[in-house]
């Protein structure tokens, strides 16, 4: 008899994870997507590293060199993500994984990933559309009480978006972001790079898509009005009004994860795990590593306590690269800029792990061995490129006699 496992939600995490259990689980599993189709997709365009493109090639087939695969979600191509006014020189960080990458609609994603997880993997997809009201988590399996009824798995992957209590989770203070205005635009100068453009509030991220390009504004409540965001934000789009299109007009969020995403035979990923502001896409980096660790608890190879002390280490790496990318301010001295360099400058100070991971690069690049050095969130390469764009210097060696 097959084992069973329930990814519940058809978010980006959610169809990455059922992607990534079908690629790895063997046909003695049977992983079903479970989803209420009346509950509509958040989202407002996605951004997207290698490793996106490597759960898709496998599990789909998805191909950059096929057309259709790319209209299919309003695809474009993506080589990195284009930073502007953060310094004097505009410039491109390269991507968190692999070296080509796409922006995509989300709202495309379920669609496509569903029908190709049933044609390819049929002894191991299935889908359940339920609309699941409470998730009883037993020593020995998981019941899903559902508008169908009641439905059990050896083990449920809860993809169901930000929790209601965040009693079991930790609020991160890795940015002062707490909230993004959304402008869409068509007949746009497409070119393959995500916007970071910092602006006098925070910075604005651009998504190009198919026919049409989303902004998101991100500023701190604490510093902006919204309406000096949405002003300004008009002003530097040319934009009389703002327009959302499809999309939300307005997002508020909040920085947090989870403290475990194992808890018994029920896991957790997408922004049940954790969500983070969209600086470099690093939250979809975090829910293809989630997926990569509920697949070795489930297999059996690693323990639940494994697994969650991973999930955190990773977790508390990003929040570093976050604040690593703030401390140095922006091109803009302006009273919420002072702020967010201040507060990430602080917090590093508290973060003894980063500085001694800087300084194992700055010694090992000092002996012309750096790349050698373990990762941290980004590859030693990495690190090179952005402190030296960002003007940082922290792998250069001291001056003589200093």
């Amino acid at each position: 008899m097959q084992r069973k496992i329930a990814v519940i939600g058809t978010g980006s995490a959610g169809l990455l994870t059922a992607a990534h259990l079908c690629t790895w689980l063997d046909d003695s599993w049977r992983v079903y997507c479970v989803y209420n189709p009346a509950k509509p997709i958040l989202g407002i365009g996605e951004s997207t590293n290698g490793g996106f493109i490597s759960v898709l090639e496998r599990a789909t087939n998805f191909s950059l060199a096929y057309p259709d695969d790319l209209a299919a979600l309003d695809a474009t191509i993506k080589y990195g993500s284009k930073f502007v006014n953060w310094r004097a020189q505009e410039w491109i960080n390269p991507l968190l994984s692999g070296n080509i990458a796409i922006h995509f609609n989300n709202r495309r994603l379920k669609d496509f990933v569903i029908q190709r997880l049933t044609k390819l993997w049929p002894r191991q997809f299935a889908v359940l559309e339920a609309d699941v009201q409470e998730v009883q988590n037993f020593a020995d399996h998981v019941t899903l009480r559902t508008d169908q009824g009641l439905h059990d798995f050896d083990y449920v992957v809860d993809c169901m978006g930000t929790p209601s209590s965040f009693e079991s989770y930790t609020r991160s203070d890795c940015t002062l972001m707490d909230r993004c205005l959304i402008h869409t635009v068509e007949g746009y100068d497409y070119e393959p790079f995500t916007d970071h453009i910092a602006t006098r509030d925070g910075w604005m991220f651009g998504v190009p898509l198919k026919g049409y390009k989303t902004y998101g504004y991100i500023y701190s409540q604490a510093f902006t009005t919204d309406d000096d965001a949405a002003a300004e934000m008009k002003r530097l789009l040319g934009a009389k009004t703002l327009e959302a299109g499809a999309y939300n007009a307005q997002y508020d969020f909040r920085c947090y994860y989870a403290n475990e995403i194992v808890s018994g035979r029920v896991c957790k990923n997408g922004n049940r795990a954790l969500f983070f502001e969209p600086l470099l896409a690093n939250s979809m980096f975090l829910y293809i590593y989630v997926a990569r660790l509920i697949y070795d608890h489930v297999a059996g190879s690693q323990t639940a306590s494994h697994c969650n002390g991973l999930f955190v280490k990773a977790v508390q790496e990003m929040e570093d690269v976050i604040s690593y990318y703030y401390q140095g301010g922006s091109n803009f001295d302006s009273e919420a800029w002072r702020a967010i360099a201040g507060h990430a400058r602080a917090r590093l100070q508290r973060r003894t792990q980063f500085s001694d991971y800087l300084a194992k690069l700055k010694a090992l690049k000092s002996r012309g061995i750096m790349n050698g050095a373990p990762s941290y969130s980004f590859s030693p390469h990495t690190w090179q490129i952005v402190d030296r764009q960002m003007g940082y210097q922290s792998f250069d060696a001291a001056p003589s006699g200093a």
